[in-house]
């Protein structure tokens, strides 16, 4: 049985939570990734939570449409449940579109540096 293609963990000090997304998926392999954010709120009671995301997808490839659809629903979900927001470095500029398409709360961004992506986040003071 082969790893996930994802890893997701909370960093209560900077109040973060952080996931990487590799590879190409399957429905299969969000719903493992739903299951994987659940795990990594679950400390923190119940919503409305106060936290920033950075997602690291530089090695996610440009996926299939359910997918990419089905990862946009639960950007939106996760917006409903949540205040801060969300970085998302991807390592293309196609897979920067795909991300634009499907990603479109107001608090989330899109990213080609994790260097970008930081300062971003960082800066409390700029508006998304």
């Amino acid at each position: 049985m082969s790893p996930p293609p994802f890893e997701v963990r909370y960093d209560r000090l900077r109040r973060r939570l952080y996931w990487t997304m590799r590879g190409l998926w399957t429905m299969a392999d969000v719903a493992g990734f739903v299951g994987a954010l659940r795990a990594a709120v679950a400390p923190l009671g119940a919503p409305p939570f106060d936290y920033d995301g950075l997602c690291d997808s530089r090695d996610f490839k440009v996926q299939p449409r359910d997918v990419s659809e089905a990862l946009g629903q639960i950007d939106d979900a996760s917006r409903a449940m949540r205040q801060g927001r969300t970085a998302v470095v991807v390592g293309s500029m196609m897979n920067k579109l795909q991300a634009e398409r499907t990603l479109k709360s107001s608090g989330t961004r899109i990213f080609l540096t994790m260097d970008e992506a930081e300062t971003w986040l960082n800066d409390g003071s700029k508006q998304p």
